[in-house]
């Protein structure tokens, strides 16, 4: 099933189909499709489906080919789908599933961040012997890392977070053009897949994630996060539908292709992105949910590795199913929620085949909007370790893997997991319900590619 190696409401009206025995809500009158590699003109596309009451919506991921169709309303769903399959033009055909956030709102006034400081029970992540290391920000090049937060957007102002933001620096701002013609105007911070521009809202929960990923570090104010130094790419697209987080994904894609194409000089250098969302019981594995395993394979052919958040519940996403946690991308990084007493969290998935290992994700204290801090529960919290944990290795590899990530990034991207994989430190609580046994060790990561 798997490798081996909310936060806003959902105010669409979705319909409800039964998958793995769960049910899973579809957005009303849409569906993904991706051509089939043959087909190289759009415009075919639209006029042979000009005719049967369905149209291309929009583009979501034109690079690979993947679109927003509109459904024909006198079929339904399901007949569209028969009907677009026939015409021989797709490769596969999928509902547009509803998704939901994978955050538990705690409020409780956290005073310590235990899932880095020494705790004599070893529930932390061994964050210092790591950070003695390196504490981010360059790779042995001299380029930027980016960790890209799929999320719902996050507080530009918050002086914590200010100085680790990546921009576009070939985009002027405001201007209202496409300045470094790379399909998205006015990009300088980032992309929001909900409005189409790049305006990134404020989010509660993505300025919680961001800050476990790359709070500043020893700069006197609030907190640290897993890398004191580290550009965050922010992609406001974490809620609501598959179509718009594969719009989210689609801008991380566009900008590590840029970068490599360009050799730096247009593009981010993302190496990882953080995903803390998903579609609760779902069989990724089915022919539900093909664009899934596609765009994270895509992303990892460019060196891209996703952190996602399981579910919010003691399941089993063996049995019972879980996207994207359930997928089998070898470029996804799966992560559980572990607490303060070093045991994976009551109300947190687990999977032996599925989930790869845990990570602190309850009562983590980390950066709120207006200059605040406060403690938040969830995978959500447990993920951005694991993104963060991936910069940090990149940062601190030696030159020798360095240079191999940049000449192979795909093979070397899977090398990197396995680091992260091969270093966990062994946790009872997690041993038979997660694929490693354990809990991320930032130091040991570290220690392994120096």
């Amino acid at each position: 099933m798997h490798k081996s190696l909310g936060l806003f409401a959902l105010l669409l009206v979705g319909a409800s189909f039964s998958v793995s025995g769960r049910v899973a809500r579809v957005s009303e009158g849409n569906l993904i499709v991706k051509l089939k590699k043959d087909i190289k003109s759009i415009s075919f596309v639209r006029n042979h489906l000009s005719g049967m009451g369905t149209r291309i919506e929009k583009s979501l991921i034109p690079e690979m080919g993947i679109y927003l169709i509109k459904a024909d309303q006198s079929i339904g769903l399901q007949g569209s789908i028969s009907e677009l399959k026939s015409t021989g033009l797709f490769e596969y055909v999928q509902y547009d599933h509803l998704i939901t956030p994978r955050m538990i709102p705690n409020d409780v006034n956290f005073k310590d961040m235990w899932n880095f400081n020494v705790q004599n029970n070893g529930a932390d992540i061994s964050a210092g012997k790591a950070w003695d290391q390196s504490v981010g920000g360059k790779d042995a090049r001299g380029n930027d890392i980016v960790v890209a937060v799929v999320d719902g957007g996050v507080d530009f102002n918050h002086r914590d977070l200010v100085d680790n933001f990546w921009t576009n620096k070939n985009e002027i701002a405001g201007n209202g053009i496409d300045d470094d013609k790379n399909g998205y105007i006015d990009d300088v911070y980032g992309w929001n897949a909900y409005t189409k521009n790049g305006s990134i809202p404020s989010s509660r929960h993505g300025t919680h994630v961001a800050g476990i990923i790359g709070a500043k570090g020893n700069n006197g104010k609030d907190v640290a996060g897993v890398n004191w130094n580290v550009k965050l790419m922010t992609v406001a697209a974490s809620s609501g539908t598959t179509s718009v987080v594969l719009e989210g994904y689609g801008y991380v894609l566009k900008q590590k292709k840029l970068f490599i194409e360009s050799n730096g000089a247009k593009g981010a250098n993302v190496v990882s992105t953080n995903s803390s969302f998903g579609v609760d019981y779902a069989d990724c594995e089915s022919n539900d949910y093909p664009v899934w395993n596609d765009i994270y394979n895509e992303m990892g052919k460019y060196g891209i590795l996703s952190a996602a958040a399981t579910i919010n519940g003691n399941v089993d996403v063996d049995a019972n199913g879980d996207v994207p946690t359930g997928c089998s991308s070898p470029y996804l990084v799966t992560v559980t929620n572990t607490d303060v007493t070093n045991s994976k969290y009551s109300s947190a998935g687990y999977g032996a085949d599925s989930i790869d290992l845990g990570a602190p994700g309850t009562n983590v204290l980390s950066t709120l909007p207006s200059n605040t801090i406060g403690a938040l529960t969830g995978t959500s919290m447990a993920t951005p370790h694991v993104a963060g944990a991936i910069a940090l290795v990149h940062a601190a590899a030696k030159k020798s893997l360095n240079d191999q990530y940049y000449s192979n990034p795909a093979e070397t991207a899977l090398f990197f997991k396995q680091v992260l994989l091969d270093t966990t430190t062994a946790n009872n609580s997690l041993k038979g319900k997660t694929v490693t046994g354990g809990k991320l060790n930032l130091a040991n990561a570290v220690n392994a590619v120096k």
